[in-house]
């Protein structure tokens, strides 16, 4: 309980309240040690209390504090103290705690916890329910790492593996190190002058790749102990040569640019080998991105209800799925779903309505043959198919004289038709129907449900009533333009996809006490942004 002396100092020092006043006030404690007894720290000093520890995460999160600083409020602020339930004269604690807490967060399926146990308590309060709408849009979230090009990459990371060696085994290191080493690898990749012509990098490339063939065999040599195999930095460095390299009987090359792996299991840095290079709508980030699930009905705040952390190369759509599987084991499955084009396929509509009762809108993926963009010509929209009979009527009265069915390069089934060249030939709608000046025309297509859905889905998203609730998805945009303001979303605090998770985890967790706090005080949405100008023109037009 709150201590007598906090409460009234508290209430003297606040009297219309603070964000941390008014949370314990309208939740109490929304955790409790015995649902975290596995984070208490199994040795060193007395451990912190694992419910005070994620209050005050929350807390720095949302109001953007350094461990420092967050540490420095739990010790002077009586707001904080408030909420954490403490006496004043409590002395909290060091801000290193945060960080190993932080550490002990990041095993299985501890973030999740964390943000399940909120909900559990949200709704307890009636200020979450099942079903209703949500909404979902991903992020970009440039890794803590620095960009680095290849041969920069390379020689960044021989570097990381001689620090380690460094430290790790000194005497070893020193055996083994040539003296050219030591000035190549002492400073940072990218504060090195790299040569100006490809050809002096090539050289370059093929140095630093004998050098760290050099100290792969000697780790690898069976007199050196086992144990420095093993570390980290030696296993990315395995990785990396692999990668960047192409090593044979006559010796070792700089791979081609065709040689490269692609860019879902291509190493960026030797200090996030989790991070990825993606792009999207133009824009290229090396790192993840992060996937947020809120609700959207009027008459309750907006909570935020699932987060997802991917590497950048993930597209949206291969998260659907799992978010649906996770939503459903936490009872908060929406009867509908709002989102962009990203995470839209006809197959994952289908299986969220068949799956989980949820209608899952969001503009299809349109066809982008060329008879679709060009007026008057014969798309597919233009042909009678009879999966019944199993053939195709053309516009002109033509019948397609096979059906054989098929798998994608993306490995989804589909169906080809062809028609009949003698029906093809000499009609003279032809330049409306294909390029061809020899074959027949042809069409791929999905299979009968996925087909039909695809009609249906069209024809819905060209009406107004469509396109007037899917406007209610826009709203998730302010979602993470306050993540980016307040949690600095689109940058990513820490290294690797699980701190990276819990980070995000704990944005959305913050985000939801501002959000009750907001709903709390009646203090309404923020509306979308309205340049001065546009303001001054709209004054200015007459009803």
């Amino acid at each position: 309980e709150i201590p007598e002396m906090t409460a009234r100092v508290a209430r003297a020092a606040f009297p219309q309240g603070s964000l941390a006043i008014r949370i314990r006030d309208a939740l109490g404690e929304v955790f409790a040690d015995e649902q975290f007894s596995d984070l208490f720290a199994a040795r060193g000093h007395p451990s912190t209390s694992p419910a005070r520890l994620v209050m005050v995460l929350l807390l720095q999160f949302a109001e953007g504090l350094t461990d420092r600083q967050a540490a420095e409020a739990v010790r002077g602020r009586v707001d904080w103290k408030f909420l954490l339930g403490l006496p004043l004269e409590d002395p909290g604690f060091d801000a290193s705690v945060l960080s190993e807490f932080r550490t002990r967060l990041t095993g299985q399926g501890q973030a999740d916890r964390l943000l399940t146990v909120m909900l559990e308590h949200l709704r307890e309060h009636r200020l979450l329910e099942r079903g209703g709408r949500q909404r979902t849009d991903a992020t970009h979230v440039h890794g803590a790492i620095r960009m680095l090009n290849r041969l920069e990459l390379a020689m960044e990371t021989m570097r990381a593996a001689l620090e380690t060696l460094a430290v790790a085994t000194p005497v070893w290191l020193v055996e083994h190190a040539p003296t050219a080493w030591w000035d190549r690898y002492a400073r940072r990749a990218d504060d090195f002058r790299l040569p100006q012509s490809d050809t002096a990098r090539r050289a370059l490339a093929a140095t630093v790749g004998a050098d760290g063939y050099r100290l792969l065999d000697a780790v690898h040599h069976p007199a050196t102990p086992a144990w420095l195999r093993e570390l980290p930095t030696l296993r990315v460095l395995r990785q990396l040569w692999v990668q960047q390299y192409y090593r044979d009987a006559g010796g070792h090359r700089w791979r081609d640019k065709v040689d490269l792996p692609p860019g879902a299991v291509a190493i960026g840095s030797p200090y996030d080998t989790d991070a990825r290079y993606g792009i999207k709508r133009g824009m290229g980030w090396r790192g993840y991105k992060g996937h947020f699930t809120e609700v959207c009905e009027p008459d309750r705040p907006h909570m935020i209800v699932h987060v997802a952390t991917t590497a950048a190369t993930v597209s949206d759509v291969e998260t659907v799925t799992a978010r649906h599987n996770d939503l459903a084991a936490a009872d908060l499955l929406p009867d509908q779903e709002l989102v962009d084009a990203a995470y839209v396929s006809v197959d994952h509509i289908l299986d969220a309505d068949a799956d989980h009762g949820i209608d899952l809108v969001g503009p299809l993926p349109p066809d982008f043959s060329w008879q679709t963009r060009t007026p008057d010509a014969f798309d597919l929209a233009r042909f009678t198919v009879d999966f019944d009979q199993r053939h195709v009527t053309c516009p002109t009265g033509a019948v397609s004289r096979n059906w054989r069915e098929s798998i994608s390069a993306d490995g989804l089934p589909t169906v080809q038709v062809t028609f009949r060249q003698p029906d093809c030939t000499p009609c003279p709608q032809r330049a409306r129907c294909t390029r061809s000046t020899v074959n027949a025309r042809s069409l791929t297509f999905r299979p009968r449900q996925q087909f039909e859905a695809q009609q249906r889905l069209r024809a819905e998203q060209a009406t107004d009533a469509w396109r007037e609730q899917y406007a209610l998805r826009a709203g998730i945009e302010g979602t993470m333009a306050q993540a980016s303001r307040r949690c600095d979303v689109h940058h990513a605090r820490y290294k690797g996809l699980a701190k990276t998770h819990l980070q995000h985890v704990l944005t959305a967790m913050a985000l939801n006490l501002v959000r009750i706090d907001a709903w709390l005080t009646g203090t309404p949405l923020g509306g979308s942004w309205t340049s001065r100008l546009s303001t001054l023109r709209l004054s200015l037009t007459p009803p």
